[in-house]
């Protein structure tokens, strides 16, 4: 009776510990499961606010060594029903929104820090008057975007909701609503993007809301890892950086006028998703890959395969997969070199080209001059000193312009015909398909055409 009472105890345990280990094995495959997984957020926030809130989400989530995907929405309303059904979570949604709406909330649970802070503020045409809380809107026929739902629950009076804030502000400029109540930054870029300066923002603002991550009570576990992770950004001013008035800066080496052109297509496209963009000339196409590389935000424009010729240099860098303009490096001399038919012609002779210039580099043969300034070399070509230089045309026509080097020709086909592409830093590559966007739309509306034709004329390079 003792020896099977024992064999039946130690059947237990050993029955005990066969779950406790399958247990932890399940875990360890749910974990694996769990760090495989795309995590899909829905918002219906407006640009440049989605853009803001989608590099805050993708760099939450890669703390955590995690993938997620924000998904925009058209309706605020469809966004949070989507999110408490069948999504992962809400990307940002005021701190009261499961008492607001607890029909569409009931699987979400909060994330307690938050992940943006926006200003609510009133917005006005042919009134002026001080904004003392809600009900200083009641005699006012007042318009916001449908779902949002601080708004639908707060606003009194004569009330409109439309989808999109594009069209409340051509209801207010038309004067059909008195006023617009909506987030300032998305506001201001619907109003520039419509380029209307009749309206105006009303003071002070109705309210200073903070956002939260809402997320599926299946994922609860992550909560107060994501809560780690946003504390952590805003202790390391990553939050101030880029919710705040960041500068996003990027880095060349090429000189004028394709820096002027490089710059005012970034500027344009950083403008277009409500950011601003600032180049700097660092004198060097090396120092200004190794500055974009490791300091800054991104270098303003590469050939298509840089990250194979230089990369060390480019290991923090991703491509934005919409080119910017297109490189064309020519062969220029004073007689000495009658055809360039390829790098290999190259060979027999003292060829000169910009220190960091990474597929001349790598391809031009022969004895070489390697200098920071373009013009140096023209320089040394006119002297007789260097037999080519190998140059961007734009760049080149300026300097042979300025200096009237009447005696130096361009040979004919370009030793180099690619495209160029701007690399931003990967901790902002969330920008990337965003900035890739603009650009793809300013090439289709003629803006590249027209900033390329604007540079040269002040260039007298037309």
């Amino acid at each position: 009776m003792y020896r099977n009472h024992k064999n039946h105890l130690i059947l237990m345990i050993s029955l005990l510990f066969c779950t406790i280990v399958s247990s932890q094995l399940f875990a360890a495959d749910k974990e694996v499961i769990t760090k495989q997984k795309l995590y899909v957020f829905h918002t219906a926030l407006e640009s440049p606010i989605k853009e803001i809130l989608n590099v805050c989400i993708q760099e939450a989530f890669s703390r955590l060594n995690l993938n997620v995907k924000l998904v925009m929405n058209p309706s605020s309303q469809r966004a949070l029903m989507l999110a408490n059904e069948d999504g992962d979570g809400d990307a940002a949604r005021v701190p009261n929104i499961k008492e607001i709406d607890p029909e569409n909330t009931g699987n979400l649970v909060q994330v307690s820090e938050s992940i943006l802070t926006m200003e609510l503020a009133v917005y006005a045409k042919n009134l002026s008057f001080p904004v003392e809380g809600w009900n200083s809107l009641e005699k006012y026929h007042n318009g916001a975007r449908i779902g949002a739902k601080i708004l639908e629950k707060n606003i009194p009076g004569k009330r409109t909701f439309l989808p999109t804030t594009v069209q409340l502000v051509q209801m207010l400029d038309a004067g059909r609503i008195d006023t617009m109540v909506e987030w300032n930054l998305i506001a201001e870029n619907a109003i520039k993007i419509l380029k209307v300066t009749s309206i105006k923002k009303l003071s002070p603002p109705i309210k200073l809301q903070p956002f939260h991550i809402y997320l599926h009570k299946k994922h609860k576990i992550l909560v107060p890892k994501l809560n780690q992770a946003l504390r952590q950004m805003k202790e390391d001013g990553f939050f101030d950086k880029i919710a705040g008035e960041k500068e996003f800066v990027f880095y060349t080496g090429a000189q004028s006028p394709v820096k002027d052109i490089l710059e005012r297509q970034l500027q344009e496209a950083f403008k277009r998703i409500g950011l601003k963009f600032k180049l700097i000339y660092l004198g060097s196409a090396q120092r200004s890959l190794v500055a974009a590389n490791e300091d800054g935000d991104g270098d303003a424009g590469r050939v298509p395969d840089i990250k194979q010729i230089a990369p060390k240099e480019t290991e923090n860098l991703i491509q934005i997969p919409e080119s910017i303009s297109n490189i064309r490096f020519y062969v220029y001399t004073k007689g000495i070199v009658s055809s360039a038919n390829g790098y290999k012609s190259l060979a027999n002779f003292r060829n000169g080209f910009r220190v960091g210039t990474k597929i001349l580099e790598k391809n031009i043969p022969g004895e070489r001059i390697i200098l920071p300034n373009a013009t140096r070399l023209f320089q040394m070509l006119d002297d007789g000193r260097l037999d080519t230089v190998v140059e961007w045309s734009y760049i080149s026509d300026k300097i042979i312009k300025e200096n009237n080097y009447s005696g130096i020709k361009r040979l004919t086909p370009p030793l180099v015909d690619l495209p160029v592409y701007s690399l931003i830093h990967k901790k902002y590559q969330a920008l990337a398909p965003e900035i890739a966007k603009a650009l793809k739309e300013m090439k289709t509306d003629g803006t590249f055409e027209k900033i390329e034709e604007d540079v040269l004329s002040k260039f007298n390079l037309n």
